[in-house]
């Protein structure tokens, strides 16, 4: 996996051995790393991203072949099981129960962005679609009493896997309990700023004002 690291290091004048010091690692770890000759933990990997408070992605390049499915198959070996839904809210698996069906309604064979998007929207009252329309967007999705039932069982795409893993990860490092709609909506966004030609575009569709909506987002989470 290539990485900035180097570059970044660099523009703070630190040596190797500066970074290793403030990672509280080895300098033949930092070495190691910048050279791509093995790749950070995870965790690692999100510390190194905060100390030059940047995004995970502005870090570390993964390769256009294929990224999603290479970060969520970093993931599961991480977490070491396939993801489940048990630390999910009760609004948060609403949302995926629509975005399922909302799928399977437009016939598809996936799980996308574009339906995890909608889930977010269908119930106005959860913190995702509250902070959504704050930020400009003004789509009314339309729902029944049947949009949230467990109709279907769709799989997920990769950038959705992506997205849901995102959501896990960052409750997990915040040591909370539970994933709200509020971090499958920070998934997106990080999806987002990962896949600009088809994330992006959606949420300019939406006309949301993403800049405002990632600040307040940032204080939500």
């Amino acid at each position: 996996m290539k990485n900035r690291l180097k570059e970044l290091r660099q523009l703070r004048q630190w040596s190797q051995s500066d970074l290793a010091r403030e990672l509280g690692v080895s300098r033949q770890a930092v070495n190691g790393f910048e050279s791509g000759k093995f790749d950070p933990s995870l965790d690692m990997a999100f510390k190194i991203a905060s100390l030059f408070n940047v995004a995970l992605e502005d870090v570390f390049i993964y390769e256009a072949k294929n990224s999603m499915q290479t970060l969520v198959e970093r993931f599961k070996n991480y977490f070491g099981f396939e993801f489940g839904f048990e630390r999910f809210t009760e609004k948060a698996i609403n949302a995926v129960k629509f975005a399922r069906n909302e799928a399977a309604l437009s016939q598809k064979s996936q799980v996308e962005p574009e339906h995890l998007l909608a889930g977010l929207l269908a119930d106005p009252t959860t913190t995702s679609a509250r902070l959504l329309q704050a930020n400009g967007c003004q789509v009314n999705i339309e729902t029944s009493e049947h949009s949230f039932e467990s109709r279907e069982n769709l799989k997920f795409s990769p950038q959705s896997n992506f997205v849901l893993e995102l959501a896990l990860q960052v409750v997990r490092l915040q040591g909370k309990k539970s994933i709200g709609t509020e971090h499958l909506l920070w998934g997106l966004l990080r999806l987002a700023e990962t896949d600009k030609t088809t994330v992006s575009e959606l949420f300019q569709r939406y006309e949301i004002d993403l800049e405002a909506l990632n600040n307040q987002l940032a204080e939500t989470v």
